[in-house]
């Protein structure tokens, strides 16, 4: 198995080498196009300054002329009259020369080898130290000279060339690297989403298991940790169903009987009877809002239906009336009467009940709750209460399953109802959010 430590070591090779070779082609194009006719041009003027020079000022001396070019950072090969070679400056690695180019300067035609030296990959006309890679002319003499200059004098071509290969190199590794580590850091942000999808208990998409290094591993360890999660939150789910569905029964009996039993006493006794039946009832309802949770989880409902808000969100208000009159708290509703959401009608009464009673218990006796709809551009309805607020504690959990918050808010809740309308807003691909100042109140926004 090729781990992930080899593959970077090998990718960051293979950059390198790739790097280095596209740079070293660049810049000897680069070199042989640009640099290379400027550089014979200017050993060609300095041939032609030198004739003038050797004509008008140094009375046929040729040794000293020589050996002045030679001292100005030239090298040079003579042939004179009788085909002696004087040499003068540095020496050439490779003094052959055809016969025919020797010719052909004596009869007066420029050799320019400097400018034609043919493309080589790995080796620049800039350091072949050859015969063949000079200028040549004929002085008024008869001499025939090859020149060039000489690797000191070549300085400013050599940093050209060595700052453009370095630059090049640098340029393409980083940007090479860059392209690499995209494709390494991809199966990381694959991996980051799909422990994202496992949080909001959706199934993760597009794991990385066909991998060969640690990346598969993990992504196959990965995907056995979410199946043996779903495998248990399944079995969760049965067992609170099985458990919440056996429970009903026997406790409708308990409330019928809770209720018979105080109608029927009198004194302490009335009264114990009262708080069995209100808790039998809250138990009750424990167990519906479990039933409901566990069918919100294994069978999501379709949403078909084009429900109204507005009549939706009165016949809600209409089944509170009678806990809202015990409190005297006043509902303002402003919601457009054309509204509609594709949606499951008992499950969107239910996401009203849940908040307006929420923001029941929550207000004070004599106050107010505030239902306003807008749509800009997607569906938000807003419930607006003034009562005891929420800490920062409360708010960071409030959604979650059996939170209960100040007891004064929750007393006769179950701690489900926020977290079944979280889930049923989602259902709705939309969220549910808070604003909440302790001793102020209240405002949910649904947004749909």
């Amino acid at each position: 198995m090729k781990t992930l430590y080899t593959r970077i070591i090998l990718t960051m090779f293979f950059i390198l080498l790739i790097s280095g070779a596209i740079s070293l082609l660049i810049s000897n194009v680069a070199y042989y196009t640009w640099w290379q006719p400027s550089y014979s041009e200017k050993t060609e003027a300095i041939a032609k300054q030198a004739s003038t020079y050797f004509s008008e000022h140094t009375d046929a001396d040729e040794d000293a002329f020589y050996s002045f070019l030679a001292a100005t950072g030239y090298q040079l090969v003579v042939i004179d009259s009788t085909n002696t070679r004087l040499r003068y400056g540095g020496s050439f690695r490779d003094e052959s020369i055809p016969d025919d180019v020797i010719s052909s300067v004596r009869e007066g035609t420029p050799y320019q080898g400097m400018r034609d030296f043919p493309f080589h990959l790995f080796l620049l006309g800039l350091f072949d130290n050859e015969l063949t890679n000079t200028y040549g002319w004929t002085l008024d003499n008869g001499d025939v000279v090859f020149i060039r200059p000489d690797l000191s004098a070549q300085i400013r071509e050599l940093h050209l060339f060595v700052g453009m290969f370095f630059a090049l190199v640098t340029i393409l590794a980083f940007s090479l690297i860059a392209m690499s580590t995209r494709s390494l850091v991809r199966p990381l942000k694959t991996l980051t989403a799909a422990t994202t999808d496992v949080a909001m208990r959706l199934e993760p998409k597009h794991l990385p298991i066909e991998r060969k290094d640690e990346i598969g591993t993990l992504a196959r360890q990965f995907q056995e940790m979410t199946n043996v999660i779903k495998q248990t939150e399944a079995r969760q789910r049965r067992f609170v169903s099985n458990v919440s569905h056996e429970f009903q029964s026997p406790l409708t009996s308990l409330v019928g009987y809770a209720e018979k039993l105080a109608d029927d006493t009198d004194g302490v006794s009335k009264e114990y009877a009262r708080v069995i039946e209100q808790e039998t009832r809250r138990l009750s309802q424990l167990t519906k809002q479990l039933l409901l949770l566990s069918r919100l989880d294994e069978h999501p409902p379709t949403l078909a239906s084009d429900v109204n808000v507005l009549q939706s969100i009165s016949e809600v208000i209409q089944m509170n009336a009678f806990l809202l009159d015990q409190k005297g708290i006043a509902v303002m509703t402003d919601i457009p009467s054309d509204v509609k959401l594709k949606s499951d009608p008992v499950l969107l009464a239910q996401v009203w009940n849940n908040v307006l009673v929420n923001a029941i218990h929550a207000s004070n006796d004599g106050g107010t709750i505030r239902i306003r709809c807008t749509v800009n551009p997607r569906v938000c309805v807003s419930f607006i209460d003034e009562g005891i607020g929420m800490d920062e504690e409360t708010k960071r959990h409030v959604f979650d399953r059996f939170f209960r918050g100040d007891a004064a808010r929750t007393t006769q809740g179950t701690g489900l109802g926020l977290a079944i309308t979280s889930d049923i807003i989602a259902l709705h691909g939309g969220q549910i959010t808070l604003e909440s100042t302790k001793g102020i109140g209240t405002t949910f926004h649904l947004h749909f």
